[in-house]
């Protein structure tokens, strides 16, 4: 059944939870006024020694979640493709064979403290780990300020940086949003006792955003677009930029910054906001 899946559909995982709703309103502008489908895929999770009367009630627990997530979703009134599925097995695994074969897989994140130290849920967790396709961890529950908020794309200034630079002009123009390329850096203690050396490696990570704002910026002209080099780690600057960012964009090969991310070192950076987390493949 998986393997039937359009390759360029963006999936949302459905488990009944107020988040996945907002998962699949998320992937709404992801989707709107285009042939790309958005499908809606729960997953049930039966033992196998299961009854009748329990796999018929899971089965409509699933019916009863996709079509939740689908009233939502085409109450938002946009010109959405919309596809339901439910299949059996481990949600985390299917969820991963799924995402051979879409472009993107969404789903929510169950708020801060509850699974995990860092506020994902073990799925959410997983699938940034393991996915083969990009990953968007939908947050949620907090009031959206009035002023426009912004898209961040994180570079690190290596080629696999492309797809967290054109993922973020992609969610910027989607969402009507003004885009920060950024980077953070850290240096060691000799390099901080020289003035002249500290200014050289920020003129040089001026000089590589700056490059991919030249790049991509000419396919993206409604995009508005914004360098930052911070010294000190990418969450940091998440931290104290809560209120203003809407979708954090990281590459999956930005190791380092994933780890952090699924830590108790986000703590500081995700309980304050609502921002998305895209794991851009």
């Amino acid at each position: 059944m998986l393997d039937s899946f359009a390759p360029k559909s963006v999936i949302v995982g459905i488990d009944g939870s107020d988040a996945a709703i907002r998962a699949a309103q998320w992937a709404v502008d992801e989707v709107a006024d285009t042939d790309v489908p958005l499908r809606l895929l729960y997953v049930r999770d039966l033992n196998s020694g299961a009854s009748r009367a329990e796999t018929r009630a899971a089965f409509e627990a699933g019916e009863a979640a996709v079509y939740a997530a689908y009233d939502a979703v085409v109450a938002m009134g946009q010109a959405v493709k919309i596809e339901m599925e439910i299949v059996e097995g481990r949600p985390v695994p299917m969820l991963v064979q799924a995402s051979k074969s879409t472009q993107l897989i969404c789903v929510g994140d169950v708020g801060a403290g509850r699974l995990s130290p860092a506020g994902f849920g073990s799925t959410a967790t997983e699938l940034i780990q393991h996915a083969h396709c990009s990953v968007a961890v939908v947050r949620g529950g907090m009031p959206h300020h009035d002023e426009k908020r912004s898209v961040v794309a994180y570079v690190v200034g290596s080629l696999d940086d492309e797809f967290a630079v054109q993922r973020g002009f992609e969610e910027a123009e989607r969402r009507d949003a003004p885009l920060v390329l950024m980077m953070a850096w850290r240096s060691g203690l000799e390099d901080l006792q020289d003035d002249a050396a500290l200014t050289e490696q920020e003129r040089r990570k001026h000089d590589v955003l700056d490059h991919y704002a030249a790049l991509w910026s000419p396919h993206y002209p409604r995009v508005t677009v914004r360098t930052v080099v911070k010294y000190g780690p990418f969450l940091n600057y998440l931290a104290d930029n809560a209120a203003s960012v809407q979708v954090a964009v990281v590459g999956a090969t930005a190791v380092h910054e994933l780890r952090k991310l699924i830590s108790p070192a986000a703590d500081p950076a995700l309980r304050h906001s609502d921002f998305t987390v895209i794991v851009a493949r």
